[in-house]
């Protein structure tokens, strides 16, 4: 077998999860050895997607192996031995031993996401790509951008320079009518950081402080002055130059040129240079018809200098245009670099790796290397490599792995091979780096990134959908290829056809709404949907068939509240969101009055709620006009005639996690089990134990996630499925419905380009895309073309994507226009194929296929288990004294010790002296470790420790320590000792422990002495200190 470059064009529905594990498994069984597997890397992009893909072989094997299995019944078996060429009894055999080798070493079951596999080398290279040894993974980019961005705010008044940016920008702001708030705006710009598509030009900007901005932005401002100056200048001289050679305004045609002249003097004037007399000024005649001829002749002759002075002022004008864009977002890319250094703060002080930062931090190291340091081990370990959903890698991720995968394919001592697999029709995720054109340059042979040539394998059949929406689908988009402007892009769809091998059915149904605004349309969709539903229930389908995609949550959430309204079952782990329940906004209402107990917009939200659930309609005003002008618990005193209990006091003193169950209880919110609430607690629970535990901190953590957290809940169930386009890639699904297909081809209104301005001050500039960058000049023109062509793809490839993930049945909602839009657009796009196709009637309603045939979905049974009671701990409960450790929970003298010393051991590692006490007490309390009611005996425990005659002098102010810092010995092993003091040049080793001395203790403590020893540190003494009443000390 030779090295080998194959290409998989993969369209929709083409088989080509069974084409990657055919080429898997082909590569283990035609191998003497049981762990080839050891020696494949195979890569995709989601968690789901890697768990298929190993579910597949690992149940493929599984099959293999039974005596029974035949060639004919199993399609993946019968062409695996057609293609090696092995007998069936071998391929059995084969499968059982590499079953049994994966099973006993799944870890080098090599299939990984590439976040995963770029980890797993940052976690092996750490020391060399100089990160902390024991970093953490940030998955959560955005909360420690925000951080970041109020870190630098704070510094406002003791940093001049920054002081001065902040504050102009705040009252620039103001002046434009904006919010003075200027946090979102920073952090906003502050995603760039962490944007792949963005690292070039923020690179060029690293080195660029305050003063290069400020000093760019004077530049501009004299070069917008300079400009105007030459509009005024010109509009002056126009109307004396025409005024010295006799020539009179109303000479010109209908007075366009002299409107325009007087027009360019007035500052901030919006200017139409698409006309036919500015198109034309240099060649048509300026005067009117009735104009004699000596006049005609006058204006002729002087015309070529008009035009000249024309010219002239559209070019600054337009001059000025460019520079006030640049302008703009000026002041925001300022602070890049300042909030860039608060994220490293942020990061070294809790020892961060962002998730973005893998693939940055590797290209660090491979660029402009043959063979990197940091693949040499990884390359003699892989030999065969398969990426999955190339279509979604980015430039990065790509160049990344060029180094190591051709390493092996440029050698000839090893047989290795690498097999991609795509479709540039499903790239839709360019916002976070995808490119599909580097799948399309692959896929042309116009780029050779190895010595070897890559082999291009169509995929041509669709497995996925029945006949009806195959052909619907090739019709469509080949027709639609025509609207695209890049030719690459044109040809890429007019080949998309494919052979339908599913059997003959399929329905598809194109439904047109009349909806005049975007209010309409929420109104009107979610209706038209709940008819098709109800359609479906009456054909015999099941809820659970169904799938509802939209391009945007919102979308999904109003259809999900509708289908809700009307007992409609739905799954969406992007619309069942946490906070859409009013319980948990009443919760956190709650919270929030309890911290300003005087705010009148609080109060009605928790009236609102209150009244809603306890009082009688006719009694709700009444109540509020009376408890209204009371504050914090007074303001529920008329709760006590309903039998509720509840003291604002009495929250303020409980931990967050006890404040949340008090609101719980004392309202009686949870009866049985609420799913919202259950999500919620533990989302407090996580919350405090990952930060200060401060109500404060809680509800800032709250405001950034609560669009995010929502319940997770069983694909079993049978409901209806609502989710977005990008997250059904991949995926499908009986019936599909697609509302809301209305989506403009050339939209920019959410884009922004970096332009190279070539200033020696600020190299780039980050403006707003729009149609004004037509003017500016060929290189702005340039970059919007190139905008454009890329959204035109990314938007159908978006409708494709939708419209290929049906195998029964697709239904699409559209907006009819009566008049076509100036724009090209989806809605549009679909009314002109049908006029193509000769269908149209000026209907709202067209059918293709049979609606009547339906082939049973494979039915899983339901195997969700739903809650049927709320488990939560009383803060009342006297008995018990730590709640949060299940333990406590026990009736056992023993393992209430063991609880309590654990919990002491971690208050002990924030003591450095005995003056910390207070504090590490009252910061376990607050995380929920302790209740108020076990300070007392806590707080004795550990004062017997630190107050005791043979350790007091370890635990004052004078003597260094360090506590729970890890020691590398020099064979690699970490060691992580409680407590280590220096006093001179003498080490004591301290070590705390629950029950009993063993030996292993010794052995423990005596490591980690030597390990210091061969560091250079004389040992003084090494205890072992047991938490037990009395308190033991072991000098060892």
């Amino acid at each position: 077998m030779k090295n080998s470059f194959k290409i998989y064009n993969a369209s929709a529905g083409s088989g080509k999860t069974f084409t990657l594990v055919k080429e898997y498994l082909s590569i283990l069984f035609t191998s003497p050895k049981q762990d080839r597997y050891k020696n494949i890397l195979a890569i995709t992009f989601t968690n789901k997607a890697v768990g298929e893909m190993k579910s597949r072989i690992i149940e493929s094997l599984a099959e293999f192996s039974k005596t029974e299995v035949n060639p004919e019944n199993n399609p993946l078996l019968k062409v695996i031995a057609e293609e090696t060429q092995l007998p069936p009894e071998l391929i059995r055999k084969k499968s059982t031993e590499i079953l049994k080798s994966i099973i006993h070493n799944y870890a080098a079951f090599e299939i990984s996401t590439i976040d995963g596999f770029t980890h797993r080398v940052l976690r092996t290279f750490a020391r060399d790509l100089g990160i902390p040894m024991n970093f953490e993974v940030e998955l959560s980019a955005d909360e420690v951008l925000m951080e970041a961005v109020d870190s630098l705010i704070d510094r406002a008044g003791s940093d001049e320079k920054l002081t001065k940016v902040l504050v102009n920008y705040t009252l620039s702001k103001t002046d434009d009518d904006k919010s003075w708030d200027i946090s979102r705006d920073l952090f906003n710009i502050s995603k760039l950081l962490i944007n792949e598509n963005h690292q070039k030009p923020i690179q060029l900007l690293k080195d660029k402080n305050l003063e290069d901005f400020e000093k760019f932005g004077k530049k501009l401002r004299a070069d917008i002055k300079t400009a105007n100056e030459t509009l005024n200048t010109s509009s002056d001289y126009f109307f004396e130059f025409i005024q010295d050679n006799g020539i009179d305004e109303k000479w010109f045609s209908r007075g366009s040129i002299p409107g325009y002249f007087r027009k360019i003097k007035k500052e901030g004037a919006i200017i139409n240079y698409i006309t036919a007399w500015a198109a034309n000024i240099d060649s048509a005649a300026l005067y009117n018809k009735s104009l004699d001829d000596s006049s005609k002749s006058l204006m002729d002759r002087l015309q070529p200098e008009i035009a000249a002075l024309f010219a002239t002022t559209k070019k600054a004008y337009f001059q000025i245009e460019f520079l006030t864009e640049i302008r703009k977002n000026l002041v925001q890319l300022s602070l890049l670099n300042e909030i860039n250094r608060e994220v490293e703060e942020i990061k070294k002080d809790r020892n961060l790796v962002l998730i973005s930062e893998f693939n940055p931090k590797i290209s660090e190291q491979v660029k402009d290397q043959p063979a990197p340091f940091i693949y040499e081990r990884l390359g003699e370990r892989y030999q065969h490599y398969f990426i999955d959903e190339f279509q979604d890698t980015s430039t990065m991720q790509w160049e990344n792995l060029i180094p190591l995968i051709g390493h092996n394919l440029s050698t000839s001592e090893k047989n290795s091979s690498l097999s991609l697999v795509g479709d540039a029709k499903q790239s839709i995720y360019r916002w976070r780096g995808g490119r599909a054109e580097q799948f399309i340059d692959l896929s042309n042979q116009t780029t050779h990134p190895f010595q070897i040539e890559q082999e291009v394998v169509n995929l041509p059949d669709n497995y996925r959908s029945g006949s009806g929406i195959v052909n619907f689908n090739n019709n469509f988009f080949q027709y639609a290829a025509s609207i695209l402007s890049f030719p690459e892009y044109t040809e890429l769809f007019k080949a998309s056809a494919q052979k339908p091998k599913k059997g003959d059915f399929g329905y598809v149904k194109l439904n047109f709404v009349e909806a005049d605004n975007r209010e309409e349309e929420f109104e009107i969709y979610p209706e038209k949907i709940l008819e098709i539903i109800e359609d479906l229930d009456s054909k015999g389908f099941h809820r659970k068939d169904i799938c509802i995609l939209t391009r945007r949550k919102n979308e999904g959430i109003a259809i999900a509240e509708f289908l809700g309204e009307h007992s409609v079952p739905v799954i969406s782990s992007e619309t069942l969101l946490i906070s859409q329940s009013r319980k948990v906004q009443f919760i956190v209402n709650m919270l929030a009055f309890s911290m300003y107990p005087e705010d009148n917009k609080l109060k009605l939200q928790l009236f609102d709620f209150l009244s809603e659930n306890y009082l009688p309609p006719e009694e709700a005003h009444k109540v509020l006009v009376q408890n209204l002008p009371e504050n914090g618990t007074d303001f529920f005193k008329w709760l006590s005639v309903l039998g509720i209990e509840f003291k604002l006091e009495e929250l303020k003193r409980l931990s967050l996690y006890e404040a949340v169950e008090y609101i719980i209880r004392s309202f009686s919110l949870v009866e049985k089990s609420d799913a919202h609430i259950q999500f919620f607690l533990d989302f407090v629970f996580e919350t405090a134990q990952k930060t200060s535990n401060s109500l404060n901190d809680f509800l800032e953590k709250w405001e950034q996630k609560k669009d995010k957290l929502s319940i997770v809940v069983p694909e079993t169930d049978n409901a209806v499925q609502i989710m977005t386009i990008h997250k059904s890639k991949g995926l499908e699904f009986p019936v599909v419905i697609y509302p809301f297909a209305n989506s403009e081809l050339q939209d920019t209104r959410n884009d922004n380009l970096w332009l190279d301005i070539n200033s020696e001050d600020i190299p780039v500039a980050y403006v707003s895309a729009s149609k004004k960058m037509l003017n500016w000049n060929e290189d702005t023109a340039q970059a919007y073309n190139e905008l454009i062509y890329k959204n035109e793809l990314d938007t159908l490839n978006v409708l494709y994507v939708a419209c290929t993930r049906a195998a029964q049945q697709l239904y699409i909602l559209s907006n009819y226009h009566k008049k076509a839009k100036s724009s090209p657009n989806i809605s549009d796009l679909l009314t002109d194929y049908l006029r193509s196709a000769g269908k149209w009637n000026d209907q709202l309603e067209y059918e293709f296929g049979d609606p009547n045939t339906i082939i049973d979905s494979k039915s899983t049974e339901n195997a969700s288990v739903s809650n049927r009671r709320f488990y939560s701990s009383s803060t009342k409960n006297k008995a018990v004294h730590i709640v949060t450790r299940s333990g406590s929970l026990w009736d056992s003298k023993q393992q209430d010790a063991i609880e309590k010393g654990e919990i002491a051991h971690e208050i002990l590692a924030r003591i450095n002296s005995r003056e910390d006490l207070n504090e590490a007490v009252t910061w376990a309390i607050n995380s929920g470790m302790i209740t108020i009611d076990s300070k007392e005996e806590i707080t004795k425990l550990i004062s017997g420790i630190i107050e005791h005659p043979e350790l007091k002098q370890y635990y004052s102010k004078e003597v260094k320590n360090f506590n729970e810092k890890e020691i590398i010995t020099t064979d690699g092993q970490r060691l992580r000792p409680d407590r280590i003091n220096i006093n001179g040049g003498l080490i004591t080793i301290i070590d705390y422990k629950t029950g009993g001395f063993v030996d292993t203790h010794k052995k423990q403590v005596s490591n980690y002495a030597k390990a210091l020893e061969k560091m250079g540190y004389e040992i003084d003494r090494s205890l072992l200190i047991y938490t037990n009443n009395p308190i033991i000390i072991k000098n060892v």
